[in-house]
């Protein structure tokens, strides 16, 4: 009877990680991959903007006109980024900040590639979707500058 009781607990052991994998739901998805694949636009997706068919063909064919551009200025900061990981990894908050200061450097021509691609998208659109678009650069470009975006800073913690 003994013998019998063990081997159905031990079968129930070994069972449970499996019948918990099943029980367990997806993992809800990441903000990045909700966006789809193409979130270079301050995070705005295109769909919300309500496109009529031509205007989506001209948003691709800018996109296209760019995208060797950019994917250029992407590698060219490529070890900068990679140097800044590194720094962080390291612990070294000096290495850090030289990394950063110098990633930010080596951006910069991608965004004004990037905002000129930007003003080509806006100029295909509606003057309602323009304003769309704009309040959504604007709420991004304020995300950046207080801790939430890409390379923002943190906003100052509050006197205590």
């Amino acid at each position: 009877m003994k013998l019998q009781l063990l081997t159905v607990a031990a079968a129930a052991l070994m069972a449970a990680p499996t019948l918990h994998a099943q029980a367990t739901p997806a993992p809800a998805q990441s903000r990045h991959s909700q966006m789809g694949p193409r979130h270079g636009h301050h995070g705005m997706r295109m769909k919300e903007l309500n496109l009529t068919a031509d205007q989506h063909a001209n948003v691709k064919a800018i996109h296209a006109k760019y995208k060797s551009q950019m994917k250029a200025s992407a590698a060219t900061f490529k070890p900068d980024r990679d140097a800044m990981k590194a720094a962080r990894a390291r612990g070294d908050s000096a290495g850090m900040r030289a990394a950063r200061t110098k990633l930010q450097a080596d951006m910069a021509p991608g965004r004004q590639v990037h905002d000129q691609e930007l003003n080509e998208v806006r100029g295909v659109l509606t003057p309602a979707q323009q304003q769309k678009f704009d309040a959504t650069r604007a709420k991004m470009k304020a995300q950046e500058g207080n801790g939430h975006g890409r390379m923002g800073k943190r906003a100052p913690k509050p006197a205590a």
